[in-house]
């Protein structure tokens, strides 16, 4: 049963409510439909939807999008949210945040111009570690490097191809090999943005983060053994970014966070280590995720 205040609110002009929730967001949208019948249909409205889906939605790959393709926006928008849609070349995917609508990119591992590891080098199947719908061919294999003198890992992605006025985390999803060494210290350096304003992080990637029991107990960072005893001590790791375990059983670690501001340059997400032995990394890829706020 609808109540008083709803019962006037049906009283309001239709395009009155289209224009004020055009003015929230997509997560407010779909609050808003389950209000009144009013809001129902000023929330499903094609001219809602037509501001939170990008204009600049990028080329997709054949098949991506079913022959008849929705018949509304707000289709368009559930699909585009629901899950991920490789684009044109393949190496990369986009998915739509459902709560802000900003584009969300996944770059495979075949994207990175990873140093001294050969296009022809070892790639591993990532098998049913993952969801394969969708996924595309580049994204059921992981880059897996053999023992190297250092770690030289990068990407560059153009600022038009993210939304506009949008802070970005990226990460980078991986997971070590049965037999690893040389991944703890000295740690590795990450960047991500344009030139002159990245930010920086320093990464530890054989270890992970693992959250406290309470509210009030910090999480615990852990470094792995190897199979190479260190002899030296590692300094202490307060400032150091861990991984943190995925449900799939690969981890995550974050690179850095970055203000897309239109006009910006080049945008560049990079991870070195100097030279010094180490082996057993697996990369699936990076993922560029918006933040949320508040």
């Amino acid at each position: 049963m609808e109540t008083p205040a709803a019962c006037e609110i049906e009283r309001l002009p239709e395009d009155l409510l289209v224009h004020v929730i055009s003015l929230t967001s997509p997560a407010d949208a779909f609050r808003a439909a389950a209000v009144s019948r009013a809001f129902h249909a000023a929330a499903d409205s094609d001219t809602v939807w037509s501001r939170f889906l990008p204009h600049d939605l990028p080329r997709f790959a054949k098949k991506e999008l079913p022959r008849k393709p929705p018949s509304t926006k707000k289709g368009l928008f559930r699909r585009l949210s629901d899950e991920p849609v490789l684009l044109l070349h393949k190496f990369v995917r986009m998915q739509l945040d459902k709560a802000t609508g900003a584009k969300c990119f996944t770059l495979s591992a075949t994207a990175l111009q990873i140093k001294h590891f050969s296009r022809a080098g070892n790639w591993v199947r990532v098998g049913s570690d993952f969801d394969n719908s969708k996924r595309g061919k580049r994204f059921l294999q992981a880059a897996k490097l053999g023992c190297l003198q250092g770690l030289d890992m990068r990407v560059k992605v153009q600022p038009k191809m993210l939304s506009q006025n949008t802070t970005y985390m990226a990460y980078m999803v991986f997971k070590l090999a049965d037999w690893f060494y040389g991944l703890d210290f000295p740690f590795q350096e990450a960047s991500f943005g344009v030139a002159g304003r990245e930010s920086r992080r320093q990464v530890c990637l054989q270890g992970y983060v693992e959250e406290g029991d309470g509210a009030d107990e910090p999480p615990r960072k852990h470094v792995l053994q190897s199979y190479q005893p260190r002899r030296d001590t590692i300094p202490p790791v307060d400032d150091v970014q861990f991984p943190r375990k995925k449900t799939d059983g690969w981890m995550e670690v974050e690179l850095g966070e970055f203000h897309n501001e239109e006009g910006d340059g080049e945008i560049s997400i990079s991870l070195v280590q100097s030279a010094h032995g180490k082996c057993g990394l697996i990369v699936w890829g990076i993922e560029l995720r918006s933040k949320q706020q508040g």
